[in-house]
């Protein structure tokens, strides 16, 4: 689960880092700080991945604290723009925000399958 951690937060860090610094290539007319978004969710999950080195069960859990805010977040703005017909599928930053939202539901839901498989193993 640590290595999910570390490649699940440094995507979240790139995708972050490029939507804010490769702006001009997007097409966007200006930097905007919200591009960092994916960034700062991916900052504190590989935190997480840092401190499971020394306690798994508590660094996991902040990661996934972190990722399933993360889902949230994308979901919070995809659902609702989808529903009112709002979303723009074509623009690079709902494609950013669904790729955030993908890498973070898949965390999410690999995290909680490894939660249970442990459970099951202790008995």
């Amino acid at each position: 689960m640590k290595k999910l951690t570390y490649l699940c937060s440094i995507l979240l860090i790139v995708l972050g880092a490029f939507g804010y610094f490769g702006y001009e290539i997007l097409g966007a007319a200006k930097q905007s700080i919200t591009a960092l978004i994916p960034a700062f969710i991916g900052i504190p999950m590989l935190i997480g991945g840092l401190v499971a080195n020394k306690s798994v069960k508590i660094g996991i859990h902040i990661s996934v604290l972190f990722s399933f805010l993360g889902a949230l977040a994308g979901l919070g703005r995809l659902i609702p723009g989808s529903i009112k017909g709002s979303i723009d599928w074509g623009k690079p930053s709902t494609i950013f925000i669904l790729i955030m939202t993908l890498i973070c539901l898949f965390y999410t839901v690999m995290a909680v399958r490894s939660f249970i498989a442990a459970r099951k193993a202790r008995g």
